[in-house]
């Protein structure tokens, strides 16, 4: 009957069992701010080199472009892909980039455009393993600029 009262040690052993579940919790949480800080860095990165492509203009090198994204970056490993620059028409809604040549109108009535897309991807390393399951840890960025 004496044991059955003593409760001596009941804090340790509910401890045992809560702890790796409040250990994954804080480790997801910490692996989606990871990633959430990894997915603004890559779109910093996109957008430091649509920002160069637009200052530079039509004279714009596709790999001085993707220089611009994997260097404007803290992350290590950023895959940088870029389409252009070539003539297309903004079309339908919501806007997508349709092939254009020269001397071709565009269905709003314009001439087309001279258009660059960057497109880039990081594999986020996460901390806990099992999480692959959960989140998916390729990010990737996409921006088009048009080109003056």
């Amino acid at each position: 009957m004496r044991f059955t009262r003593d409760d001596r040690g009941a804090a340790a052993v509910e401890f045992a069992i809560l702890a790796p579940l409040l250990l994954f919790l804080l480790g997801s949480l910490a692996d989606l701010g990871f990633s959430l800080r990894c997915q603004g860095l890559l779109a910093g990165a996109v957008a430091s080199g649509a920002q160069y492509a637009l200052n530079t203009g039509a004279a714009v090198s596709a790999v001085s472009v993707k220089q611009m994204v994997q260097g404007s970056s803290s992350l290590i490993g950023v895959s940088a892909t870029i389409t252009g620059p070539a003539l297309y028409c903004v079309t339908g809604t919501p806007a997508k980039l349709a092939t254009a040549t020269a001397g071709q109108t565009c269905s709003d009535g314009g001439a087309p455009g001279t258009y660059l897309t960057i497109s880039a991807t990081y594999l986020y390393s996460q901390l806990l393993p099992l999480q692959s399951s959960f989140m998916n840890p390729s990010l990737s960025e996409t921006a088009s600029v048009r080109l003056q």
